[in-house]
């Protein structure tokens, strides 16, 4: 969190250094400082905290990705690999507090954006396959299952969990 809130912190000090400069110089002196709040207010609207909570909920921290999260302020501006993993990070936590009808959504559009590497999208196919499943919707699970295997997952504990959701579904 404190990565966040450097951010800010360097971005309101490079704009009021900016401000005080061009008042007491003029603008020669002080457009660097005004392009640095800029670039670093577009890194933050173009790609958020995407990979920091991204990287607290793979190792287990869902309330500090969580948090992390909150402070992406339109995740539609992301680019489309930011705005995938945001959305997958995102239903992985409402998965992790069992919020089905809140993941199911969050989990498809990261999965229609297309995650970078393929043991995450694995994941994201094999968590919907998952909620269909325990929603009654066999169809889709098993669609969602066959879409988990496609992306062959190097991941041994994906790949266990496919086996027990396949095991799952054919005793089911």
């Amino acid at each position: 969190m404190t990565y966040v809130y450097l951010r800010y912190g360097l971005i309101a000090l490079f704009a009021v250094l900016g401000i005080v400069l061009h008042v007491q110089l003029g603008i020669e002196q002080s457009w660097y400082l005004y392009a640095a709040a800029g670039l670093l207010l577009f890194s933050h609207l173009f790609f958020g905290n995407v990979w920091l909570a991204f990287n607290f909920l793979k190792r287990g921290e869902v309330l500090k990705a969580q948090q992390t999260l909150k402070h992406t302020w339109a995740p539609n501006l992301l680019f489309k690999s930011n705005k995938a993993y945001y959305f997958f990070t995102q239903g992985m936590i409402f998965l992790q507090s069992k919020q089905l009808d809140k993941a199911k959504p969050l989990l498809e559009k990261a999965c229609d954006l297309k995650l970078k590497h393929n043991n995450d999208n694995a994941l994201a196919h094999l968590n919907l396959a998952h909620i269909h499943f325990v929603q009654k919707n066999k169809a889709e699970a098993i669609k969602n299952l066959e879409a988990a295997k496609a992306f062959n997952p190097s991941d041994l504990m994906i790949k266990d969990n496919l086996k027990k959701m396949e095991a799952a579904m054919s005793g089911g």
